[in-house]
């Protein structure tokens, strides 16, 4: 800032004598409203500066909660097109039984060779079970490789272009399985549906790069509301659609096109409103690098420690272990209900399946 300049003295005897008592009075006043008005400028410019460090850390906030809105709203989309299926999967696999379809008969004895291994009940209802936790074991393996991969293409390309990206495979999934009139086109729609389910770990890496921990905090806390109610919703939604299938009509085909419009919307939303959150100094400098550092992620042991995730890396790959977790932990408890109906010689198995799964989400 200038150096603030001084108030005009009185006015002497000689400039009284010299100028006149008006003329001199009149000089006075002017330099008096001069000095006023260099004061309150000063005084301006400092409430001004004051006022600076305030406009970023308000601007940040306002960004973050636009962020973390954004998150939530494309989370709770994406996930009432991916909760559909959920409640339709047991008649989808009677509906393929039915046809004699060469690779769910090949699955299928595998799966029977399974259950005489565990002491299963030899019961068509308990085989559906075990068939159903292998069909959702695929897609929750598959996500469990393809979202560590996708976080570090997404350190190096950023955050948006993987979203995008990840969104349109989902609407890749989703429309083979409208189409699939066979066992093998809807196994491929929930290959390839796994492997782009990665849009779920990039979604808690977005809330991961905000600045604020406050905001983080929040981001994560809005991830676990967006769960909630996409698992509550959307499982009433397909079993509501699937009732109302007119006869002679497949009765998950308006599931699977409400799956559609809810990821061809969760795209326009993402591409319009989602901004990217890790610039780009922050990037890696190649894919290839991410990809290294992404190996000791999928060791077990490394998980079991998190001893090789960084923060980022952590939130990018929790949802996909604890998915996977919940897999295995779905399977003990089928077996233990199923050997629950005859004499538990193998509740070991249970037990060992439940064990591992808590194990691994709590550790």
């Amino acid at each position: 800032p200038a150096r603030p300049r001084r108030l005009p003295r009185p006015a002497s005897p000689e400039r009284l004598a010299r100028f006149g008592p008006e003329e001199e009075g009149a000089a006075s006043v002017l330099q008096l409203r001069r000095g006023k008005a260099i004061l309150g400028k000063m005084a301006l410019g400092a409430g001004q500066e004051s006022s600076r460090p305030l406009e970023g850390p308000l601007k940040a906030k306002e960004a973050s909660g636009r962020v973390i809105t954004t998150v939530f709203i494309a989370l709770l989309i994406d996930l009432l097109g991916f909760t559909l299926i959920l409640p339709l999967l047991p008649s989808i696999l009677d509906h393929y039984s039915k046809n004699d379809d060469g690779l769910y008969l090949t699955l299928q004895h595998g799966v029977d060779r399974f259950a005489a291994v565990v002491g299963v009940p030899p019961e068509r209802k308990y085989n559906n079970v075990l068939f159903g936790g292998l069909i959702g074991s695929i897609f929750s393996v598959l996500q469990f490789f393809a979202s560590p991969l996708t976080g570090a293409a997404s350190d190096c390309f950023g955050r948006r272009p993987l979203m995008l990206l990840t969104v349109m495979g989902l609407i890749a999934s989703y429309s083979l399985w409208a189409v699939s009139r066979s066992f093998e086109l809807f196994l491929l729609s929930r290959v390839v549906g796994g492997i782009s389910k990665g849009n779920v770990s990039l979604s808690t890496a977005i809330i991961a790069d905000l600045a604020c921990p406050k905001a983080r905090n929040k981001g994560m806390a809005m991830i676990g509301v967006a769960f909630s109610l996409g698992f509550t919703l959307g499982p009433m939604l397909g079993a509501y659609l699937a009732m109302e299938a007119e006869k002679g009509e497949i009765f998950y085909l308006w599931s699977a096109l409400f799956a559609v419009m809810f990821s061809i919307t969760d795209l326009a939303f993402i591409f319009f409103f989602l901004p990217e959150t890790l610039p780009k100094e922050k990037r890696v400098s190649s894919v290839i690098s991410g990809f290294q550092s992404v190996t000791s992620l999928l060791s077990p042991w490394a998980l079991f420690q998190f001893s090789a995730a960084s923060p980022p890396a952590f939130h990018a790959t929790l949802h996909s272990s604890l998915n996977i977790s919940s897999r295995f932990f779905s399977l003990g408890v089928d077996l233990a209900h199923a050997r629950s109906q005859r004499q538990p010689l193998h509740g070991d198995v249970c037990l060992a399946c439940m064990a591992a799964a808590i194990y691994w989400s709590l550790q």
